[in-house]
Order: structure tokens, then sequence, then C-alpha cells
């Protein structure tokens, strides 16, 4: 691995140029557009009135749904959305909206200001978290500058899938350098932006029983901090049911299920089912390549997730 001041020179710059990256889409996301803007269509029922640009980019996607949540920390306004089962869906994921709440210090109007610097803050971390992991394996930073290309919807909507993924790639670094409590309390945040890294947490596991030793005992210490991220998850999920009146889990439109079930279900509704078949295919030849090139890496595990 390159000497440490290299290595900080190296993603720092990687850093920048994320950030230069997501400003640029996140202005262009803006400046598309129209002024005066319309209504829209929007879910929540705070946009649904006459929208400035910034306001008009949340209202098109998930934002609002964290902007809401970042206008009611407490969960006390879920007729927002007009089924409390969606409100809940979302407020699973609290750690986006209530981010953007402590930085626009309460104030409803500079929410979405927030959440736009937020999304320009969380491309350059995404590239720093992503580069740290390719310079581990010798390999240049400079080609997580990739990641925003396949994360276009979240920088043009505001949402926290980038945050999520840098705090999952910090995790698995500071848990690869046995700095294990840590990484626990990074996936536990992680879980709070996107429950999905929740699967990334679980492969670490499975990951790090192949790799310990052959007593139970040994086994189940090595994976026990690995625990926190499923019950500080499942205590939010109990707070959020309480609060709300509903579940998460009971109301989520066919969003959560089996693994497999979204894309079958994508296949049979999409008329590009050929496209998204052939990509598919194509992700699970890559998966089974990086398997066969380096199957002990924690990092080619959970990519196959």
């Amino acid at each position: 691995m390159a000497s440490r001041p290299s290595l900080r020179g190296r993603l720092v710059a990687v850093g920048v140029a994320g950030l230069l990256v997501g400003g640029i889409i996140v202005g262009g996301a803006i400046a598309s557009e129209p002024a005066p803007c319309c209504t829209g269509a929007p879910y929540v029922r705070l946009y649904d009135r006459p929208l400035n640009r910034l306001d008009a980019v949340l209202a098109r996607g998930d934002g609002q749904a964290f902007a809401a949540i970042a206008q009611d920390p407490l969960l006390q306004r879920p007729s927002v959305i007009a089924n409390r089962g969606d409100f809940a869906y979302r407020a699973q994921r609290p750690a986006w909206g209530y981010l953007a709440w402590m930085l626009s210090l309460g104030q409803p109007d500079a929410v979405a200001w927030v959440f736009a610097l937020l999304t320009i803050g969380s491309c350059a971390a995404a590239c720093v978290a992503g580069g740290l992991l390719l310079v581990q394996r010798q390999v240049s930073p400079w080609w997580s500058l990739l990641i925003p290309i396949v994360a276009l919807e979240t920088l043009r909507e505001f949402t926290p899938e980038l945050l999520a993924f840098a705090l999952l790639a910090v995790g698995l670094w500071w848990w690869q350098r046995d700095r294990r409590a840590a990484a626990a309390v990074v996936f536990c945040v992680a879980a709070l932006t996107r429950e999905t890294m929740l699967v990334g947490v679980g492969v670490v596991a499975l990951w790090t029983l192949s790799q310990t030793g052959p007593t139970l005992r040994s086994k189940v210490r090595s994976v026990l901090p690995l625990g926190a991220p499923f019950v500080v998850y499942a205590g939010w999920v109990v707070i959020v049911a309480v609060r709300v009146g509903a579940s998460p889990l009971g109301r989520s439109q066919g969003r959560l299920g089996f693994p497999g079930v979204g894309l079958v279900q994508g296949l049979e509704r999409s008329p590009a089912a050929i496209e998204i078949l052939g990509w598919f295919l194509l992700a699970l030849l890559l998966c089974a390549a990086a398997v066969v090139v380096s199957r002990d890496d924690v990092l080619t595990w959970v990519a196959g997730a």
C-alpha cells in the first residue's frame, strides 16, 4: 500500500473530484426544473403547492419523504403521506432526514438547500470511501469516480444511498483493520440510513465466520459486534411502529420481500425486460469472476450479495 501521506493526498484529490462531480449533477438537476415550477404530483402533502426549483427536485422523487422527516423529527404528523404505513416505511430510514433536520437548525425553508449540500457531500464521501477500499487492494482510487455514474438517480433526487454506501465502506475498512467497535457503530448508522445495508453486514458476519478459528466460542465472539446493527434497526422499527401507529414492514407496496422477487416482478412489468435481464446476467458473471479471482476477499462477498 502507498505511504500514508501519498495515500491521504490521493484520497483528498478523489474527494475533491467527487465533490465537483456531485455539484455538477445536483446543480444540473436543479437547473433543469422550470422557474416558476409547477405543483407536480407529490405524495407528501407538504409539497402539494407551487414549488421553487429546489423543492421541485425533492418533490419528484423520494427526497420529499426524507424532507418530511426532517421537518417532523418526532414523527408527529404521519398524515402528510396519505397512508400511515407508507410514512412508516420511509421513517425506518431516519439518519438522512435527521441529519438534514440538525443542519437546517429545524428551519423548514432550509431543508431543501441542506439536502442539496448533503447530496453533494455524500458523493464525495462515497468516492473517498470507495477509493479507500480500492487502494487497500492495490487499485487506483480514481476508479471510485465511477460511483456517481451508477448513482445518478440518488444525486438527482437527494436520497441517501451514497451516504449509506460510504458508511458501509468505512465500516468494512475498520472491520478489516480490527477496529471492531468503531466498525459496528458505523454499520449501525448505515442500517438507519438504508436498511438494505444490513445485507452487507450479514455477509461480513458470514465472511468473518469463515476466517475465524475452529471453536464455536471464537466464532461467536468474532461476529458478536455485528449483531448491533440488527438490534438497533429492530429497535428503531418498534419506535416507528409505536409513534406512527403502523409498521414499516406491513405496508411496503412490495418493496420488502425475499431476494429476487422484485426482479421477477420488474421483468414482468417492464417493457425493457430483455435489457434488464441482460444487465442482471452480466452482474452475475462479474460476481462469479470476482469469486474465482479473490474468493477470500470480504469485498467480493459483499459485492456478490
